[in-house]
């Protein structure tokens, strides 16, 4: 009667462990979803904003034309100042913080992996300053790299408090 019993509190456990394995992959098709939409919203925000800045760049120059056409004299700016615009006044994130991010999405990534997607995201990033910072936070314990594998490092414990 007890090997019924046990063989029943089996077969329900495998179930449980079943649907835990579909719900587990479930979630990560949804993780890997949510980061392609992300990196796809993060392209055309840095899309928009570098066409915000050129109009707005744009506009100053053709205000400055019209005023001085019309006789009147153009607000000069200093040599070497830049027209701030909402868009340009949006700070981008770090190279450190783009990885925390993506690898916080992952879990993990090859060096390749986060090129891609550095490329994909921020055309602005050059792979050398990327393998630099990379090579930083393995340094200094942000990162840790195993076989070629780059993860967030578990941060250390507080005293359990």
């Amino acid at each position: 009667m007890k090997s019924h019993r046990a063989l029943a509190v089996l077969s329900e456990l495998r179930s449980l462990a079943a649907h835990d394995r579909r719900k587990r992959a479930a979630a990560r098709e949804r993780l890997v979803q949510a980061e392609a939409e992300m990196a796809a919203a993060r392209a055309e925000f840095d899309s928009a904003d570098a066409r915000a800045e050129v109009s707005g760049r744009v506009v100053a120059g053709a205000e400055s034309l019209v005023l001085q056409a019309a006789g009147g004299q153009a607000k000069q700016q200093p040599e070497g100042t830049r027209t701030t615009t909402a868009a340009s006044q949006v700070r981008r994130p770090t190279i450190a913080r783009e990885v925390l991010d993506f690898l916080r999405l992952r879990g993990s990534a090859t060096q390749a992996e986060i090129i891609q997607h550095a490329e994909e995201t921020r055309p602005d990033i050059m792979r050398s300053s990327l393998r630099r910072q990379l090579g930083r936070m393995v340094s200094e314990n942000i990162l840790t790299l195993t076989d070629g594998v780059y993860a967030k490092a578990s941060a250390p414990s507080d005293g359990g408090s």
